[in-house]
């Protein structure tokens, strides 16, 4: 699509010449994409919003080499719909995407050959390992990601409370090192997960290619990729990612299915806040910690943190998933109930919530994911911490 030598200038020249290829100008492609201005000139802003995306703007050319209508980013679907798909076949020694929002590689050219070989918005099925610490993920189809070409360190998407562990296993702090930040995330249901031998034939050749998987994926057959759509998947959140409220699981090709154009788009099977303004918030749980947790609290409160376009929803989404009890979620602190205005993006947002969980993990316990036990001085703490970091993240 863009023909020539790299001269200055030739990023901006290619992002305008595929925006009105593509897109019919850059209103559209942003309004495809769910990026706002921030109140920039879209011109200006645009090559910024390509690289937050796609991680280069070479990356962004080469994501709509087959055109807009197959370009993953876009469209998760599309990825299934070239021969051969833009899925591939990796494997993991767990799959917890929820505090691993990223695919790691032990060796640099590792990661390189994998950008080489896919493209921005590119699926990677994850598979348990012949020694997967939970025996019953062992060689199973675990689930799926979705990944940008965005680089990164291990450090940069991992979620803190999972630091320590890996900094003082000496078998694990070097491993998985370069990382590529990943957006989406579908688990498969315990009870239905596959071996790989059987969805995955003609790529796991019996075995035979067990060190290029571990290594650095394979990329799956038409038909390898089509029995997986048959398979049952629900969305689940990811490190870094924005937030999934219901985790309904569903036929691969239903729940992949957009209701709406862009990387944020929605299906009947989840409800996944699209791209937009954010409010921060902690919600605390009001009730006997100690008998909730099954030890003292110690006057310690269980909170939980995240940001979304609605504090009350996200309150009232968690509320119900508890039965009528004596236990329910208060919203402790809120930008909206500071009459602040939400934040511009998520991008902003999440750099809040990261502060958050950094520096509830060193002065708190972490009680998994987005959960907590601390103090009410160290729950002060974070809140202005997770205001002044996202207050100050730039594009």
């Amino acid at each position: 699509m863009i023909q020539g030598s790299r001269q200055p200038g030739w990023d901006k020249r290619a992002i305008n010449q595929i925006a009105s290829d593509e897109y019919g100008g850059l209103d559209a492609m942003f309004e495809a994409h769910g990026w706002t201005t921030n109140g920039r000139v879209i011109s200006q802003i645009a090559p910024t919003k390509v690289v937050q995306t796609y991680g280069s703007v070479v990356s962004f050319v080469e994501a709509h080499a087959d055109g807009r209508a197959l370009n993953p980013m876009l469209d998760v679907e599309a990825a299934f719909k070239t021969d051969p798909p833009q899925v591939f076949l990796k494997s993991f020694h767990g799959f917890t995407p929820e505090n691993w929002g990223f695919l790691g590689f032990t060796e640099a050219f590792a990661r390189d050959k994998f950008v080489r070989e896919s493209k921005p918005g590119a699926l990677l099925i994850v598979a348990g390992t012949s020694k997967a610490p939970d025996s019953s993920e062992r060689l199973r189809v675990l689930g799926m990601q979705q990944q940008t070409h965005i680089h990164g360190t291990k450090w940069d998407y991992l979620a803190p409370d999972r630091h320590d562990e890996e900094r003082n296993d000496p078998g694990r702090v070097n491993g998985w090192i370069h990382g590529l930040k990943a957006i989406r995330a579908w688990k498969i249901p315990p009870e239905e997960r596959p071996f790989v031998r059987d969805i995955f034939p003609e790529t796991h050749n019996g075995g035979k290619n067990g060190t290029a998987i571990g290594a650095y994926g394979m990329q799956i057959t038409l038909q390898e990729a089509q029995r997986f759509l048959k398979l049952p998947i629900f969305e689940t959140e990811i490190y870094g990612g924005l937030p999934v409220e219901a985790l309904v699981p569903g036929p691969a090709e239903t729940v992949l299915k957009p209701s709406r154009p862009g990387p944020v788009s929605q299906s009947g099977y989840m409800v996944r806040e699209a791209e937009g303004p954010k409010h921060l918030y902690i919600l605390r749980l009001h009730g006997d910690e100690d008998s909730f947790l099954g030890y003292e609290a110690q006057g310690r409160s269980i909170i939980k943190v995240g940001f979304s376009v609605s504090p009350q929803t996200r309150r009232d989404a968690h509320n119900k998933a508890l039965p009528v009890c004596a236990f329910g979620w208060h919203i402790e602190s809120s930008t909206y109930a500071e009459k602040r205005d939400p934040f511009p993006s998520s991008n902003h947002a999440i750099a809040g919530e990261n502060a958050m969980k950094d520096l509830l993990c060193h002065e708190g316990k972490s009680l998994g994911g987005e959960f907590f036990l601390a103090d009410q001085p160290s729950i002060k703490r974070a809140w202005q911490a997770a205001v002044k970091a996202a207050e100050n993240w730039k594009p």
